[in-house]
């Protein structure tokens, strides 16, 4: 076990330096931010300003130890200061990484409750109209892109009906905000989980175990919801730890499409439409340690619910 988790903790070092470098250069792709911000006006800026301006954001110095500055600012929990209003990269993401939570839990709780009974249903019905139905959802879930969907979202329920509102996150924890953009978000996650349950019960279902209980006269609901089930979750629950880091990454189209203030719309849309590199790398980097760390406590949660699984 020490030797597997030296392993990923190395592995998780070497990704989260070749991922906030790749963004860090591609951020310089866009050109010199002093060209960006430092536009002339009227009489338009001297020389000895736009140097001073460089040497200020450190974009005098070659690109490898611009990068290597913010390493090490990064070590000591500075990630720098934004270009507009200058307010620090931490304060940002401390602000708006909630309102990303709050968006990203709404809509993996959303697809585990639909998902995950939709899928035991399917293949316990195996054949039938509900089998077809939970398979043609997940086909049209996987189907239909996000946008397009919280767009007919937004069409339907807030332009045609009224019935709930269309952008903001309103004040406090209000219901009514989180239900559209959490199917938006919700919609894809709960077809993949419907699609994944139903095939580890139908391979749970088919082995041999299963058809000893039922020999041995345990109820339908007993072989179902004890036996079958509690092996055919290892892979789903796997799956949902993932899925939560996914959905914190991929909440950007609808925090956009919902106006959701966010830390995807503000830090990463924003930040790249205005070439802001230091919040568009900090922004990256939060992201890539909680993808990394929920996919280490995903795999030692593996090993824990299969005994089968030893990571030795």
């Amino acid at each position: 076990m020490r030797r597997f988790l030296m392993r990923r903790i190395a592995f998780a070092l070497l990704s989260v330096v070749g991922a906030t470098a790749f963004v860090f250069a591609l951020s310089r792709m866009a050109g010199d931010p002093v060209l960006l911000y430092a536009k002339p006006a009227g009489y338009g800026v001297d020389t000895e300003y736009l140097d001073n301006l460089r040497r200020k954001l450190g974009t005098d110095k070659p690109l490898i130890v611009q990068y290597g500055m913010w390493m090490g600012r990064m070590v000591r929990g500075d990630l720098g200061r934004t270009l507009l209003g200058e307010r620090k990269v931490t304060t940002v993401i401390r602000q708006k990484l909630g309102n990303t939570f709050q968006l990203a839990f709404a809509g993996w709780l959303l697809a585990t409750i639909v998902g995950i009974p939709l899928g035991v249903l399917s293949a316990v019905k195996r054949g039938t109209a509900w089998d077809y139905f939970g398979r043609t959802f997940a086909l049209f879930g996987q189907a239909l892109p996000a946008f397009t969907v919280g767009i007919v979202l937004i069409l339907i329920f807030s332009v045609k009906l009224g019935w709930l509102p269309s952008a903001f996150k309103g004040d406090g924890i209000s219901i009514k905000h989180f239900i559209l953009p959490a199917i938006t978000i919700g919609w894809a996650a709960a077809a993949g989980y419907t699609r994944l349950t139903r095939s580890a019960m139908l391979e749970i279902l088919d082995s041999e175990f299963i058809k000893l209980a039922r020999a041995k006269g345990l109820s339908n609901e007993m072989v179902i919801w004890k036996h079958a089930l509690r092996n055919a979750l290892i892979a789903p629950l796997t799956f949902s730890f993932l899925l939560l880091a996914g959905l914190l990454n991929g909440a950007v189209v609808a925090e956009v499409i919902f106006a959701w203030p966010g830390l995807g719309r503000v830090a990463l849309v924003e930040a790249v439409n205005n070439n802001d590199f230091p919040l568009l790398t900090g922004a990256v980097l939060v992201f890539i340690v909680i993808y990394l760390m929920v996919s280490l406590f995903a795999d030692l949660l593996y090993a824990w619910i299969d005994p089968r699984i030893r990571y030795t």
